[in-house]
This record gives structure tokens, C-alpha cells and sequence, in this order.
């Protein structure tokens, strides 16, 4: 399920961020690590995560993504490597600290999505959106911020909520 599409702009401001480059199958235990490493910085910097925890993917290209099958969507999920950083929002700008990179994320218009259901199931969300940003002629950049608003751990699949925010060109 989703919720309407729209343009959003936003300032995501100071972050700190975990360079990754793994398969999907992996991702659950990066996230787990990576998460659980910003936050023991952020604790040692006397801050903590001031907004949702995120992954932001890089190098998409949505003709493809979108495009495949279900079999050469399911070979993908085995075999790509996903470039991503894993993130989160602070509330005033820290140094960086070995694989903690710190920057700041200014303005920029978005096309906004919420997902509600199984992570497995936001390409439905992805397919429509992109369909969406295609009749309202605009161009989507080829990265993604993910945003997990809630635990999958603590909530039931169907309320999984992920806000999906896509870079205007």
C-alpha cells in the first residue's frame, strides 16, 4: 500500500553516515552494525539520532531497476551489490571518525512516497512512484533515502512504514 505521491523539499541538515557496497541478503545485519555504531558515536559526542534512521542508495538507474522480471528481480536480489550509506540525521554537526562520515545534507526537492508493508514489497511502491514522477515530467537522480520509520522487530509486517524520498534533477 501506499500513500499519495508529491514533490517535497527538504533539508535532511547534519548527518553521519557508513559507506556500504553488499548484497541485499546481507543488508539486515549491515544495517544492525552500522546503525548500532552511529549510535554508540553519537552517545560518545553527547548527541543522539535527531530524526529517523536511513539508507541512501546511489548508482540507480530506475529503467533497469523497474524494468526486470520477477526471475531477473530475484537473480539481482542473489548476485547485485547494492551501494549504499547507511544514516542518520543529527542534530548539529560532529567530526567524522574513521568510517563515520559526517556532512551535511542541504536542500533539494524530492518525489515523496510512503510505503506501508514488508520491505520486500516497496518495488511496487518504487514503480508507481517513478510512473507518477513520469507524468509530472520530472526527472528522478539516480540515489534514494529510505527512511525506516518504524521497527520491523516491533511491529507487525503490514505496518512497516518506510518514507521513500527521491532527488529531483
Amino acid at each position: 500500500m501506499m500513500d499519495r505521491f508529491s514533490i517535497v523539499e527538504k533539508a535532511i541538515g547534519p548527518v553521519i553516515e557508513i559507506e556500504e557496497c553488499v548484497k541485499m541478503w546481507r543488508m539486515p545485519a549491515t544495517f544492525s552494525r552500522d546503525y548500532k555504531r552511529i549510535s554508540e558515536y553519537l552517545a560518545s559526542q553527547g548527541t543522539e539520532c535527531a530524526d529517523m534512521p536511513y539508507a541512501r542508495y546511489l548508482d540507480m538507474d530506475w529503467e533497469v531497476e523497474l524494468g526486470r522480471g520477477k526471475l531477473a528481480t530475484f537473480f539481482s536480489l542473489l548476485t547485485k551489490k547494492w551501494h549504499f550509506f547507511a544514516g542518520m540525521p543529527t542534530s548539529k554537526t560532529l567530526p567524522g571518525e574513521g568510517e563515520l562520515k559526517s556532512q551535511v545534507l542541504g536542500s533539494q526537492r524530492y518525489a515523496h512516497a510512503v510505503h506501508l508493508g514488508p520491505y520486500k514489497e516497496c518495488g511496487t511502491t518504487y514503480k508507481a512512484l517513478y510512473e507518477w514522477a513520469k507524468s509530472q515530467d520530472v526527472v528522478l537522480k539516480n540515489e534514494v533515502f529510505e527512511y525506516y520509520v518504524n521497527d520491523p522487530r516491533e511491529v507487525d509486517k503490514a505496518d512497516i512504514k518506510t518514507l521513500i524520498l527521491i532527488p529531483l534533477q
